[in-house]
């Protein structure tokens, strides 16, 4: 009965996200003529359609964290159903509010498809840093309408994805929280190494791991090439109040940190220590 319960939790809260999602780009359309699904990179990159998409199946997303259940083939089912009415819908919503300005709506003068020919057949491409207009693109606006399908498609997707990979209780398949976090710079490979090689060797529950992850470089060090960044999370289970450690090093190149994924790491905390106090020292 419990997981029933749950499930429909999930499902509602991923049905109000998807209403409000819609909702947004209507009203944001309908104020501003800016319709933030069409926006794409190089013509054919949907972008505005992969965040729509993503932001309608939201909602399952955290109604499942929130709820604990594991992503299942009707999640599934459900995050694609609601990325793909979501272009639908959100075309529907702006028939509804179209004044033609003589005091009449569209909704009574032409049919919803009519209107969606006339739409997508009249839709305009914008180019280049000035924005030029190249005029309506006719059929080309159809292919254009099945890309940013295609984005809010893969959007949802993105979202299953996310959740699916998202840090699990070993024991009783709960999602972890996070509970702390902890960033550390390394300007040298020496330092670097001497902590990498030793933090996890040392018990956790004990003072050389403290001060381990309290090294630090000076405060007015910035980060060049080379800099080395560790980023330590302390996830804990809210049932079984089991704990992980997840460890994530990244490189600063020309202007941002890029991941080391062969450095990533994580280590299960025995049963019976709680480390949030020590990472709060930290």
């Amino acid at each position: 009965m419990k997981n029933l319960a749950n499930n429909v939790g999930v499902s509602t809260i991923g049905i109000a996200t998807f209403f409000l999602t819609v909702v947004v780009v209507v009203l944001i359309e309908h104020f501003t003529t800016f319709n933030i699904f069409t926006l794409s990179f190089f013509i054919v990159f949907p972008a505005g359609a992969l965040i729509c998409g993503a932001a309608a199946a939201s909602g399952y997303y955290f109604g499942a964290l929130w709820l604990h259940r594991r992503p299942t083939i009707l999640i599934f089912v459900q995050i694609l159903l609601v990325a793909a009415i979501a272009q639908f819908a959100i075309y529907y919503g702006e028939y509804r509010l179209l004044d033609l300005g003589d005091g009449r709506m569209a909704s009574d003068v032409v049919s919803f498809k009519d209107y969606l020919d006339v739409y997508l057949s009249s839709t305009h491409l914008r180019v280049g840093r000035g924005a030029l207009d190249t005029g309506a693109v006719g059929n080309f606006g159809r292919v254009l309408a099945f890309t940013q399908f295609l984005g809010f498609i893969v959007g949802g997707i993105f979202v299953f994805v996310m959740l699916r990979v998202y840090p699990v209780c070993e024991q009783c398949a709960r999602y972890l929280r996070i509970l702390a976090k902890k960033t550390q710079l390394f300007s040298k490979q020496e330092d670097f190494t001497r902590f990498y090689d030793t933090v996890f060797e040392v018990p956790v529950d004990g003072p050389d791991f403290v001060t381990l992850m309290k090294w630090q470089q000076e405060k007015d060090e910035k980060a060049v090439r080379g800099t080395i960044q560790s980023e330590t999370t302390l996830r804990g289970c809210p049932h079984c109040k089991t704990q992980r450690i997840s460890q994530e090093i990244k490189v600063w190149g020309e202007k941002e940190f890029r991941d080391v994924p062969q450095l990533t790491r994580h280590l299960r905390i025995p049963d019976g220590i709680d480390l949030t106090s020590a990472f709060k020292t930290v």
